[in-house]
């Protein structure tokens, strides 16, 4: 069990968040790199070093939300707010949990568009496979439960 006094014990948690974030900024920087340049190695290794800075950050996350509910705060952003209006009077925290929530929503903003570039990316095989197969336009539909699916006619390409 840690005995540091809970702002310190914020500060480091929040203070190692910061630093798994940047990395993952850095690894979603790299993935969308490697995806345009079509390094299939390089987009692996990204990938691998996203999913480790994941794994640490929900780890953090976890021990941030047990540091906060044993001090009786909500574990959502008024919680933190309570926590740096409480605890935070010398402005050492705030600087920190602000520049967690800046590197979070940039890692958010880069994932849609690696995000994005994939699904293009998929759209565009899916397209030439349709193609080659002699497939003709494809309807998207959609079924009870709203899931789209493809309804197309086809025909083989040898009949083209």
């Amino acid at each position: 069990m840690n005995h540091t006094p809970f702002p310190e014990h914020l500060d480091q948690i929040l203070s190692q968040s910061v630093r798994e974030a940047t990395s993952l900024e850095s690894a979603l920087q790299r993935e969308g790199a490697a995806l345009a340049s079509r390094d299939l190695d390089e987009l692996n290794a990204a990938v691998a070093d996203k999913q480790s800075r994941v794994q640490a950050l929900e780890a953090l996350t976890r021990q941030q939300t047990e540091l906060l509910q044993r001090e009786g705060y909500e574990t959502n952003a008024h919680g933190m707010d309570c926590v740096l209006r409480d605890w935070d009077e010398e402005g050492v925290l705030r600087p920190v949990w602000d520049r967690l929530v800046e590197v979070m929503s940039h890692c958010h903003r880069l994932n849609q568009v690696n995000g994005g570039v994939v699904e293009t990316s998929r759209r565009r095989v899916d397209q030439a496979l349709h193609i080659l197969r002699g497939e003709e336009s494809r309807t998207e539909l959609y079924d009870t439960r709203g899931r789209a699916f493809s309804a197309s006619s086809s025909r083989p390409i040898t009949k083209a």
